[in-house]
């Protein structure tokens, strides 16, 4: 029996609060299941895909950028250089206080299920990559929502391909 319904997902991951543009009433209109995963596996998180991209050249990118493509949390380093001031001072300050802890780092994350178990963060990229480039041992628990892959939905499942039997595919290129 799953931990929560689309109804708790929404209470306990406040729609005000996240930065993501889901159309919410479509996922409660289509009676979305939410699933979860908990990890004690960097390449777990590691594999989460984000909402930040990257350019051909490895810029920071956008979501409408046609030729730009979703960055996973193992990855998103690489458009560092890049970053708007305000992702940079967030993802620093963050790795900066886990290391100080020095303790394995607990992040509970909303998602967005891709099919073939991948996931798509709507919330929390910060704390995510903070917490991998700190280099300690996490605790990851994601609850993801199993909706349609449709980005009238979520216009970031535009870079995602579907295949004919309508699960997704590989991040397009």
């Amino acid at each position: 029996m799953p931990l929560m319904n689309i109804g708790d997902y929404i209470e306990f991951f406040d729609p005000d609060v996240i930065g993501a543009w889901l159309d919410w009433d479509a996922v409660t209109s289509s009676d979305c299941q939410v699933s979860e995963t908990c990890s004690r596996s960097r390449e777990y998180l590691a594999g989460l895909y984000t909402m930040w991209y990257a350019t051909p050249d490895d810029t920071d990118g956008d979501w409408r950028g046609e030729r730009d493509r979703p960055l996973r949390v193992g990855e998103a380093r690489r458009t560092s250089r890049s970053w708007p001031q305000g992702r940079a001072s967030g993802v620093t300050r963050l790795r900066d206080a886990f290391v100080r802890e020095n303790r394995p780092v607990h992040l509970v994350l909303p998602g967005y299920s891709l099919g073939n178990g991948r996931v798509l963060l709507l919330d929390g990229t910060h704390r995510a990559v903070a917490a991998h480039l700190s280099g300690l041992e996490v605790r990851v628990m994601v609850f993801s929502i199993e909706g349609p892959l449709d980005a009238a939905v979520l216009p970031d499942l535009a870079h995602y391909s579907v295949s004919p039997a309508g699960s997704a595919g590989e991040v397009d290129a």
